[in-house]
């Protein structure tokens, strides 16, 4: 019964485990992945949020500014303020554990077709490590 249980409970999720982060972008050492996924993991009927996940493949810690804009027809309709944060190298931020999520408003939701993340200014931290990382 255990192993009937197990079966169907990976065949449920096995799905959301396949899907996989895409490289977005790349500036200096900074790796940047998107990918789509409900706002609860466990419920297909939340909210579609981005997850970022961000890799620092530099010998140094970085800081870097990251935004999104949502597009509609190539026309800009909500955008975020880009936020700072400060990555150690060789260290990887996953989006759920750290915050790196961002949600259309409701009135965006339905109706953007692209997003762009800004503010992509990388700087690095020579002999400098993060004091506080996201």
């Amino acid at each position: 019964m255990k192993r009937i249980f197990l079966a169907i409970v990976m065949f449920h999720f096995l799905p959301s485990f396949q899907a996989q982060y895409e490289l977005k972008k790349e500036v200096n050492g900074l790796q940047v992945f998107t990918k789509w996924s409900h706002e609860k993991w466990w419920s297909k009927k939340s909210d579609k949020v981005l997850l970022v996940k961000v890799a620092n493949t530099n010998e140094v810690a970085v800081s870097y500014d990251l935004g999104i804009e949502f597009y509609k027809d190539l026309q800009m309709v909500e955008e975020s303020k880009a936020e700072n944060y400060c990555l150690g190298a060789h260290k990887s931020i996953l989006p759920r554990w750290k915050g790196i999520v961002f949600k259309p408003s409701p009135e965006v939701r339905d109706v953007f077709d692209s997003f762009e993340l800004t503010g992509l200014d990388v700087e690095k931290l020579s002999g400098i490590s993060c004091t506080q990382e996201p």
